[in-house]
């Protein structure tokens, strides 16, 4: 079989089940086995593929035949420009958490304009997973002091792996949100589960690549908010407060998640930012003062 055979081959089997990008996703697979750039597979569309290879190429689309997502199948995923080791342990990185990262490093910037002084910053990542925004954060503010936690050992051993990939030093916690953290927090960092329980039971192609990633890390409570609300209550224990809380949200029940925000943080300013689609996206929570 040669590339472009493969290639044709695993398009034709994609596009039957309704896979959009099923081309691009083609050469990302065969990319993978091949160990070569997917400009130098374009390259060389005449090149035969060893049956080993074959035989692994073809495996790959059946199992992306049924929705397992690619970045498991090639144990990779890029974000924020860094590459992140990716098991069924951790949820994916997304794209439109890019936005959350960026919140934060323009928080920390014009804070530092602002004071017009070097101030140390502790940054809580809290549900950390891959480790992809702690890693990120701390790759682009390399003087703050990056924690993150999560409640899943299986994920923080995923997350200190990619940390030394990526040559960054983070301290990791197994912790239930913040509750064993003992630092002073300046900014907490959130992607906390956000979907609702109901949509556990829905059969479109996003739902159906979700059941491949882990259920604790996705779905909250009836509204999606179970997770937010139990870390609003430690927060709210805490004797110094943090400067902001910024947080992914799901965009599905904003006006209760706006109302749990105004119970725990009465005086605190409130703003929501819209991802790329234009969805409600990130929660973005200020003390006053």
């Amino acid at each position: 079989m040669t590339i472009i055979e493969a290639e044709k081959f695993g398009a034709d089997k994609l596009k039957k089940v309704d896979i959009t990008s099923a081309i691009l996703e083609t050469e990302v697979l065969l990319s993978a086995i091949l160990n070569q750039s997917k400009e130098l597979i374009l390259a060389n569309p005449n090149l035969k593929i060893t049956k080993a290879q074959e035989k692994k190429y073809k495996s790959l689309i059946k199992r992306r035949e049924k929705f397992e997502p690619v970045a498991y199948l090639i144990g990779k995923k890029e974000f924020y420009g860094l590459t992140f080791k990716v098991n069924k342990n951790v949820l994916i990185p997304r794209p439109e958490t890019e936005l959350l990262v960026d919140e934060v490093i323009n928080f920390v910037t014009e804070t530092k304009k602002q004071k017009n002084k070097k101030t140390k910053i502790n940054i809580i990542d809290i549900g950390t997973g891959s480790g992809a925004i702690a890693i990120a954060l701390k790759t682009h503010l390399p003087q703050a002091k990056i924690i993150a936690t999560d409640n899943s050992k299986a994920a923080l051993k995923v997350a200190q792996i990619n940390a030394e990939l990526n040559k960054t030093e983070i301290q990791f916690i197994y912790s239930d949100l913040i509750s064993k953290i003992k630092d002073k927090i300046d900014i907490i960092a959130a992607n906390l589960p956000y979907l609702p329980s109901e949509e556990k039971d829905s059969k479109n192609i996003f739902s159906l690549a979700l059941k491949y990633e882990p259920k604790p890390a996705l779905f909250a409570g009836q509204y999606g908010l179970d997770e937010y609300e139990k870390l609003f209550r430690q927060i709210k224990n805490l004797k110094i407060k943090p400067q902001v809380i910024v947080c992914e949200i799901g965009p599905t029940y904003i006006n209760k998640t706006k109302k749990l925000v105004k119970e725990n943080f009465p005086n605190w300013r409130l703003k929501i930012k819209k991802d790329l689609c234009g969805k409600n996206r990130l929660l973005i929570i200020k003390k006053p003062g």
